[in-house]
């Protein structure tokens, strides 16, 4: 190849096998490499990269083929250490600075220094320095290529601590504090590098601090930043910041607190009526409180009594705050009241305070309006009562106040009613120049409660109490009476006659003057007598006692008081009532009949006051009956229940009279209770039978049976009756009646049984007629009923076709009464009614016996048709070897089942060769010898045909003759298989047992052997070397004990014996033989 040159930043060096051959050359590379370090120290960083601690990085080394050359070597510096070394060529060797050997690799393609698990220790200027074998001169790169490695390590907190030193959390709100209080905290940025930049902020703004500490331990920063701030209305609602910044994180870092700053109300207004305002109006009066933080305690004032809203229902307070967006609140209230007289001129106030003011003992803030009321006249009358005669003078004053005084109208009202002081003859004043008012002469139309109603500009006012003025004159009465309506004799009760005033001043009767039909009956009170209980009594009032028909009068009275007697009442009649006399009853006709009609007729002789013309009845002692209340009552239909006795009175407003009764007797003529039905069955092998007939009759009727119309004898002894009278019966409504019940005495008749055709006849039971009806009868057939029999049907075999629908089959049967049908197929009913009607077409399935099932109450019958479904025949061919032919087989699957065959081959051009009908030995198969000298596949087709028509092909292809095994039928070939698994099996069981005996008989001729139990050598030369244990070590000669072991096997280290590897299979025998001696087996052994 030559001598080479290499060159390193610009200088030629030797190639690498002369370097220790030429030490000038070495001592050249030497003071190069010197000057390259020393240069590499006070070169620029080419680019600076930063990475978080722990994490991998990679530190690029550019290298540019096509400027410099072939690259020789690369050697990277940590400051002025080397750490790696990449010798480039066939080797590419490369080399790592123990130190970093773990944690730093050297990569090309491309060239790069790979760290990882980054330490803070790694940060520093790495220099890339490359040898080239020829440099270009235009390459640049002869300083090598500075990286700058940054470590970066984020801080492991941001904490922010308060004056005490306590750590207040990302968010956290402190307080309260008060405004012109200092705040003091730090924030503090633990275990971060590089060093942070931290700085306070409110808000937006940066807030002026002192300059942060920053304390480095072990290649960390910790950076602490206090804060002192003076707190301002500036601070509501604002989040204090401590902002870190730091390449080590990729936003800034914020952690932050606010303050709840507690501040002064600002403001205080009332606002709400402006100049003034009308009684009765709603009044709202409001104050604004703004500025305050927290929101403020408000009172309200009148004056100088605090309002209270609990202590007053027409007054409400309403009371809201609201947070503004500073964090100050706005409250506002609100004083609700309706405008009275009462806050005229009154001076309202709102104060209002926080504990900012409480704290600093500074006075509540406060805010005052004065109310003007304007309101109507506020009257008051007097005197509030007058007592006058008729044609006296009378003043009633009137006197008010008001806002504003003067008034616009005056008005005096009498019992609400409004009085015409315009009337001058009768009234003087009342206006707005005299408001008083004067009635010259006092009369009866005077009388009243007066009140007075006067008006300003805002509106009227009424006194609040009244002026009674009373005005006396003598009495109007009329008569009451108590009870007001009639009175009744038979209560023997009193009556007060009541000389009621109708019009006097005074009211109240100090005499009273009574009259009975306009003459004088005494006047009250009476004290010119000697009773006492006459004088000091209520002269309004007289008491009648024990009222009767002599009190039959007209009452009038005269009233007395202190103007004199006034005019005598009307009469008014005192009305008496009084019962009619004694009834009398009667009825027609005199005996009533069962569903007719009976008429009864009550009468009195004295019709009593006022005249009777009602009356009551009774049945049976019950009632009287609400809706029957005339003379005359008829009844009908007549039943049982009408059987009673009937009573009637009359009676009026005065009461009843004398009651009246009669019995009432009640026939019925003959009617069924129970009738013979029209029919009756009897099962003809009954071993009793009876026909039942109940008549109604009263008087008492006989009752007797027919057959056929002929009257059956008392001496016929195949029959026989019971009778019996039964009582009425009131559940039913059924009157006395005759029970009859005909018996069937069985024994007697011919063969203890009914016939079933000359048994059958009309029944009929048959009354006598009484004195209120004529004779009835009732006729039954009598049928006698038996289970069904020769039950036939139409067609025995029905054939059909598959797909067409077969004619129906006529099911008849013999019995009473008619039976009911249905027809089943394969245990399912699949019609009624005795035809068989199938509208379906029918299908090989439908194939088999139809039932059909007569059935009525007394038993059942069966008869059945067989439909045979006949459908084309299908065929299968089998092949089989017949008395040692190879023969095909075609059997037709159809119905009917003979059937005719027809053989043929199926050519090359899909024609066929007929080969006849084959050999038919049975109905269903036909046989087809092949021939012997064939070599060629062939495929052999068959059609079967019966009456109903040909089937489908069935084919089958013949490859070639057929093995012998093939020849054969299958169950053949199954027995010869299972045959020959049998002999197998049978082989493998007899040579088990021969092994087992083998080993068995070996095992007892050791046993026998007695010249080993003499201790003669039990194996031949060089037997012991092929044992399986030859060469292991020596058994120790510490026996086994034998008494632990209670089995069956032999051991050789037994009963304290060691006899060694070759004596092993004699040991063993002895030991057996001692082992049997001790159980009694020694004899078994020899």
């Amino acid at each position: 190849m030559g001598n080479m040159v290499l060159r390193r930043s610009g200088k030629a060096v030797p190639k690498s096998n002369q370097l220790a051959e030429s030490s000038p050359i070495s001592l050249s590379l030497v003071l190069l490499l010197f000057f390259a370090l020393v240069d590499s120290t006070i070169a620029q960083v080419d680019t600076t990269i930063s990475q978080q601690e722990s994490q991998s990085v990679v530190l690029p080394c550019p290298v540019n083929s096509q400027k410099c050359g072939k690259l020789h070597s690369l050697n990277w510096f940590k400051g002025d250490a080397r750490i790696a070394a990449m010798l480039l060529g066939d080797s590419n060797v490369t080399s790592v600075n123990k130190e970093f050997d773990e944690r730093v690799t050297v990569e090309q393609n491309p060239y790069r220094l790979v760290i990882k698990d980054l330490k803070i220790a790694d940060e520093d200027i790495y220099l890339c320095d490359t040898t080239f074998f020829i440099p270009e001169e235009t390459c640049d790169n002869f300083n090598g290529y500075r990286i700058e490695l940054r470590v970066l390590v984020p801080p492991t907190e941001v904490v922010i601590l308060d004056a005490k030193g306590d750590r207040l959390e990302n968010g956290r709100i402190v307080g309260p504090m008060q405004e012109r209080q200092s705040l003091k905290a730090t924030c503090t940025v633990r275990n971060t590098r590089p060093q942070p930049e931290v700085s306070w902020f409110r808000g937006t703004k940066r807030l002026t601090t002192y300059s942060p500490t920053h304390d480095l331990i072990n290649g960390l920063y910790t950076s602490t930043l206090e804060l002192d701030w003076q707190l301002s209305r500036e601070d509501l609602a604002q989040d204090f910041e401590c902002r870190v910044k730091s390449a080590a994180i990729q936003n800034v870092t914020l952690t932050k607190f606010s303050v709840d700053l507690q501040v002064r109300p600002t403001s205080i207004n009332i606002n709400g009526v402006k100049h003034h305002t009308v009684q009765g109006s709603k009044v709202v009066l409001t104050c604004d409180i703004r500025g305050a933080r927290p929101a403020v305690n408000l009172t309200w004032y009148n004056t100088t009594t605090i309002i209270s809203s609990d202590e007053n229902e027409i007054t409400e307070i309403r009371t809201k705050s609201l947070e503004k967006s500073d964090g100050t609140f706005h409250t506002q209230s609100e004083l609700i009241f309706n405008a009275t007289r009462f806050e005229n001129d009154r001076v309202f106030r709102c104060e209002a305070e926080n504990i900012v003011l409480q704290i600093n003992r500074e006075k509540p803030i406060s805010s005052a309006l004065t109310l003007e009321v304007l309101y109507p006249p506020v009257v008051k009358v007097s005197p509030s009562d007058i007592i006058a005669n008729t044609s006296e003078i009378v003043l009633l004053n009137c006197e008010y106040v008001a806002n504003p005084a003067s008034l616009t109208q005056v008005e005096w009202y009498r019992n609400d009613d409004l009085v015409n002081v315009n009337d001058t003859t009768h009234y003087k004043g009342g206006n707005s120049e005299n408001v008083a008012l004067v009635i010259k002469a006092t009369n009866k139309e005077d009388i009243g409660n007066y009140s007075c109603q006067l008006s300003n500009n805002i509106g009227k006012g009424t006194s609040d109490h009244k002026i009674n003025l009373d005005v006396q004159y003598a009495p109007t009465v009329e008569i009451l009476m108590i009870p007001k309506g009639p009175v009744k004799e038979s209560d023997e009760s009193n009556v007060t006659l009541f000389c009621n005033v109708l019009d006097a001043n005074p009211s109240v009767l100090t005499k009273v003057r009574w009259y009975a039909n306009s003459t004088l009956l005494k006047e009250l009170p009476d004290c010119e007598e000697t009773r006492e209980d006459l004088c000091h009594i209520d002269p309004s009032k007289l008491l009648l006692e024990s009222i009767g028909r002599g009190f039959f009068y007209n009452y009038s009275c005269e009233g007395f008081n202190a103007a004199g007697w006034g005019p005598r009442s009307e009469e008014k009649e005192l009305l008496v009532h009084y019962e009619p006399g004694p009834a009398t009853l009667s009825h027609f006709p005199l005996v009533a009949v069962k569903k007719k009609s009976v008429t009864f007729s009550c009468s009195v002789d004295d019709p009593g006051f006022p005249e009777s013309n009602r009356f009551r009845w009774l049945r049976g002692g019950r009632g009287p009956l609400q809706d029957i209340v005339t003379k005359d009552w008829t009844v009908e239909p007549i039943d049982l229940d009408n059987r009673s006795n009937y009573s009637c009175y009359a009676y009026n407003e005065g009461g009843k009279g004398v009651m009246a009764t009669v019995s009432l007797e009640v026939h019925a003529p003959p009617f069924f209770i129970r009738n013979l039905p029209q029919y009756t069955g009897i099962l003809h092998t009954s071993p009793n039978a009876t026909l039942t007939c109940r008549i109604e009759c009263v008087p008492r009727c006989d009752i007797s049976w027919q057959k056929d119309g002929v009257p059956i004898e008392r001496n016929d002894t195949r029959y026989f009756v019971k009778e019996k009278y039964m009582d009425a019966s009131p559940a039913t409504g059924d009157f006395e009646s005759m029970l009859s019940v005909l018996h069937f005495n069985m024994p007697n008749w011919p063969d203890s049984k009914f016939n079933i055709e000359d048994d059958n006849a009309n029944y009929t039971c048959v009354s006598t007629g009484n004195t209120v009806g004529g004779s009835i009868r009732s006729r039954t057939y009598f049928g006698i009923e038996y289970a069904p029999e020769n039950t036939t049907v139409s067609e025995k075999i029905v054939y059909v076709q598959e797909g067409t629908i077969p004619g129906r089959v006529i099911c008849k049967s013999r019995a009473n009464p008619e039976p009911s049908y249905d027809w089943i197929f394969k245990n399912q009913t699949i019609a009624n009614g005795n035809a068989l009607i199938i509208n379906t077409a029918m299908t090989r399935n439908d194939n088999g016996t139809y039932t059909c099932l007569a059935y009525n109450k007394h038993g059942n019958s069966i008869a059945k048709t067989i439909i045979e479904v006949q459908f084309k025949p299908r065929c299968e061919i089998e092949r089989q070897e017949i008395d040692d032919q190879d023969t095909l087989i075609c059997i037709a699957y159809g119905n009917p089942i003979e059937a005719d065959f027809s053989w043929s081959i199926k050519t090359e051009n899909e024609t066929d060769e007929s080969l006849g009908s084959g050999k038919k030995q049975n109905s269903d198969k036909s046989y087809y010898i092949l021939q012997t000298d064939y070599a060629i596949s062939r495929t052999y087709r068959c059609v079967a045909n019966n009456t109903v028509g040909y089937g489908s092909f069935c084919e089958i292809e013949v490859a070639e003759q057929l093995a012998w095994w093939q020849l054969w039928e299958k169950n053949t070939l199954i027995i010869l298989v299972a045959a020959i698994l049998g002999l197998m099996l049978t082989v493998i069981i007899i040579c088990c047992i021969i092994i087992c005996i083998c080993r068995r008989r070996r095992r007892q001729d050791k046993l026998n052997d007695k010249s080993s139990s003499l201790g003669e050598p039990l194996s031949e030369p060089g037997e012991y070397e092929n044992l399986p244990f030859h060469g292991l070590q020596t058994a120790p000669n510490k026996p086994i004990n034998a008494q632990i072991f209670d089995d069956e096997f032999i051991y050789a280290d037994l009963e304290s014996q060691h006899y060694g590897p070759i004596n092993y299979k004699a040991a063993s025998l002895y030991s057996q033989i001692k082992k049997n001696k001790k159980s009694g087996a020694f004899g078994d052994i020899k």
